[in-house]
């Protein structure tokens, strides 16, 4: 594990905090949003409460610790920093006991899925004014509006990268205590990633094919609940390698321990990457 991690030397790269896209769309408090599994229920679909409450606060921590970070006030940014590394802990945390707890579900009726993403519950009206479904094949399924045990994980993966993309965009002319606090942000969102991702295939069994559907060669055959959920995800890695390899391409500033950190991260993003791909592969494309 790199030093920066947990402690830097002081003698590092001395600038001005950049913010990155994902940092700025955080400030303007653009609620993080999950994938959902299943049909269209009567309305929004909300996360579990106890995970809900963690999500809040996380994306709250960090649009504290941009907008103490403009201000150039980095003190408070290392305290909002680290109440949302605290948060996004308890958020998978929450978020594993919601999976433990969950409701065996019901017998598939057919291996189509369709997918939603949904917004963080924050108030009734903010939620109304966020409230953003994207939709595809929905079958009519039961009238609860409370997100699965799928969804609420794939939330909680969602603000994992929230959180990783945020440091990562805030990284590069930070220095001093500023800039250990968001090497330990980035670290920590990652390793939550990797032991959610080793978690879910723990307990992923795929569900058994529909009666009469033959497991020969060239026959479909039936997949989990979580291969709907992990694919994407390995999307937003993707989007952080490049982030990474972008900040490491146009900057010609970046200290060499920040450098080194940035290089450990994508390395730990590619690892990532390919364990979700082995695990769930993505579907092929159509024709």
């Amino acid at each position: 594990m790199h030093p920066l991690r947990r402690a830097v030397p002081l003698a590092l790269a001395v600038g001005l905090v950049a913010v990155s896209p994902a940092a700025a769309s955080a400030k303007a408090g653009r609620a993080p949003v999950a994938r959902a599994s299943g049909g269209a229920p009567a309305g929004p679909p909300t996360y579990p409460g106890l995970v809900n409450s963690r999500l809040v606060r996380t994306q709250k921590a960090l649009d504290r610790a941009v907008n103490y970070a403009d201000d150039g006030d980095t003190t408070k940014a290392i305290s909002s920093l680290y109440s949302a590394r605290l948060q996004v802990k308890l958020a998978w945390r929450a978020g594993k006991y919601v999976i433990q707890h969950a409701p065996p579900p019901p017998p598939p009726a057919g291996l189509a899925r369709s997918r939603t993403r949904i917004p963080v519950r924050v108030k009734a009206r903010s939620q109304r004014k966020r409230a953003r479904a994207h939709k595809s094949g929905a079958a009519p399924v039961s009238g609860s509006t409370v997100a699965d045990q799928y969804t609420t994980a794939g939330g909680v993966l969602d603000m994992q990268h929230t959180v990783a993309q945020t440091a990562l965009g805030m990284i590069d002319m930070a220095h001093g205590k500023f800039r250990d606090s968001l090497s330990r942000t980035i670290f920590t969102a990652l390793d939550q990633r990797d032991a959610a991702v080793a978690y879910i295939h723990s307990i992923d069994t795929p569900p058994p094919p529909p009666a009469g559907l033959a497991r020969a060669s060239g026959a479909p055959v039936a997949t989990s609940n979580w291969s709907a959920i992990m694919p994407p995800i390995a999307g937003e890695v993707d989007d952080e390698i490049n982030q990474i390899e972008g900040a490491l391409g146009l900057s010609t500033t970046i200290g060499v321990g920040i450098r080194r950190t940035l290089q450990d991260a994508e390395f730990q993003a590619v690892k990532t990457q390919r364990t979700i791909n082995a695990y769930w592969p993505p579907a092929p494309p159509a024709g």
